[in-house]
């Protein structure tokens, strides 16, 4: 019976204990998973917008308005697919908010570009491009800092977990060392009979 008490008492700490880290180990994946793919991915979709408001900019800049008109459309296709692919990443409240704007910004920017003609009193102007392309850029930027306060969120969780994991493990051994202890006790403590004369 002391045999049975003890071994059972051992097994539910340690069916207990294996079920609160198995909590704090899926947090950690979670906060690596949400690291990957909610902030870096998210990243660097923003910084291929990025790049391609560059190009744009960087062709008006030169004076190349036939090339940028030529690549227009390829251009638009692929910062759709950049907006699409950030919008799959899971988005803050204030995120969602700011890239809402960007999308306005970015669909005035391609009504900018169909209407524009390389000529000197064309509407839009060139400075009016340049402008709309540093209004992008400058949402971009916000967006970028809040995946850099984001992540840092989620290694703030990560970090959280792992401290409640070492401080279960350390409370996990001296249960153990005192569970043993008072398990032998029981084990092989047998109390004398009085002798009776």
């Amino acid at each position: 019976m002391k045999w049975s008490a003890g071994l059972l008492l051992v097994i539910v700490l340690i069916v207990f204990t294996n079920f609160i880290d198995q909590k704090n180990f899926q947090r950690i994946q979670d906060s690596v998973d949400s690291i990957y793919k909610d902030r870096l991915i998210a990243k660097d979709l923003l910084f291929d917008i990025q790049l391609e408001i560059h190009d744009k900019e960087l062709l008006l800049a030169e004076n190349k308005d036939a090339i940028l008109l030529s690549n227009r459309s390829a251009s638009e296709k692929k910062i759709q697919n950049f907006l699409q692919s950030f919008s799959n990443t899971a988005l803050t409240r204030d995120e969602e908010q700011i890239f809402e704007h960007l999308k306005e910004e970015i669909r005035a920017l391609f009504s900018m570009e169909m209407a524009y003609l390389p000529t000197e009193n064309s509407q839009p102007s060139s400075a009016q491009l340049k402008s709309q392309a540093k209004k992008i850029n400058a949402i971009v930027a916000q967006l970028s800092d809040i995946q850099i306060a984001e992540g840092q969120r989620q290694m703030q969780l990560g970090r959280k977990a792992m401290e409640s994991i070492d401080l279960l493990t350390q409370l996990e051994i001296w249960v153990m060392i005192i569970l043993g202890v008072l398990i032998q006790f029981v084990i092989l403590y047998s109390p004398k009979k009085e002798l009776t004369e």
